[in-house]
């Protein structure tokens, strides 16, 4: 089978994934860019200019992908936006492919299964605007939630520019979190937890003190413990100093902290000590069922 693409655009970027999704064996091309619809919004409307950032980004994606795109996807920020029609108009002109947006359920599921797979395990999203948590084995889903509250969304209201910040995010979190049905946080035989998304990959990098492109990002496992002792750190150090830590992706200096809160709140929730990060996203379930036409 050739080589499919798919791109998915969320809250905080908007992502490509291109491979052959039924061979193991095929090298994953994974590209993104920076779009940040999420705090491009204002009154719930998508800006002219997010707008057209978006449809570049897709265009210089899809021209990356080197193969054809199966389906343009969006989440948590167009889910929200009361122009999403406008912008899906403005992606069809320019690519000739019709968007899909995506329900909290359905994000969730394609984040489980690009991330699990047919293993028996967990999987926690953390976007821009909102948060996916699932369970399932055997490629079927079983118990999934999407939480109304993402790295950026969290920012907007309870920013982490200092440490007597750090408190009032962690609680709006824990709050957030109370939503998380008492099935899934018990999450009965499944142990084994996935962190999928941009604050997974970038707190392994900022574990292991290195950039993006030097860290072993793939299976990092990160300890409760360790993501809330540099949750604390980064929350003493203002904002246009953070990029002097090592690790740290200059590009989240706003919502890395947010993010992390959200973790801690989850991990804490599903009562988990550690999760493992990985880079594959709903972008890789999302090429999976438009490759086989249907959901495993």
């Amino acid at each position: 089978m050739s080589r499919k693409a798919v791109i998915v655009i969320g809250s905080n970027s908007t992502r490509c994934i291109a491979a052959d999704p039924l061979s193991p064996d095929d090298q994953t091309m994974r590209r993104r860019v920076e779009t940040r619809l999420f705090l491009h919004m204002r009154d719930g409307f998508l800006s002219e200019d997010a707008i057209a950032e978006t449809i570049a980004g897709i265009r210089s994606l899809a021209d990356q992908a080197n193969a054809p795109v199966l389906g343009i996807y969006a989440t948590s920020a167009v889910r929200d936006a009361r122009n999403a029609v406008q912008l899906a108009r403005a992606i069809e002109t320019a690519c000739g492919i019709p968007l899909t947006v995506l329900s909290g359920e359905e994000e969730a599921a394609a984040s489980f299964y690009g991330a699990a797979g047919d293993k028996p395990a967990g999987m926690i999203d953390i976007g821009g605007g909102s948060t996916e948590i699932a369970t399932g084995r055997n490629m079927r889903v079983g118990c999934t939630v999407s939480l109304q509250l993402g790295a950026s969304r969290l920012f907007a209201v309870h920013p982490v520019n200092r440490i007597e910040d750090a408190v009032p995010a962690l609680t709006a979190a824990v709050n957030a979190c109370q939503q998380i049905p008492p099935a899934l946080a018990r999450h009965d035989g499944i142990d084994h937890f996935y962190s999928v998304g941009g604050t997974g990959t970038a707190c392994a990098c900022l574990m292991q003190g290195v950039s993006r492109k030097k860290a072993q990002v793939e299976g990092h496992v990160l300890r409760r413990d360790d993501v809330f002792d540099r949750f604390m750190t980064i929350a003493g150090i203002p904002r246009d100093q953070r990029g002097a830590i090592p690790g740290f992706p200059v590009s989240r200096a706003d919502i890395l902290p947010t993010g992390m809160a959200i973790l801690l709140a989850v991990m804490d929730k599903l009562k988990l000590n550690a999760v493992t990060v990985t880079e594959r996203t709903n972008g890789d379930g999302l090429l999976l069922v438009a490759s086989q036409q249907k959901y495993p």
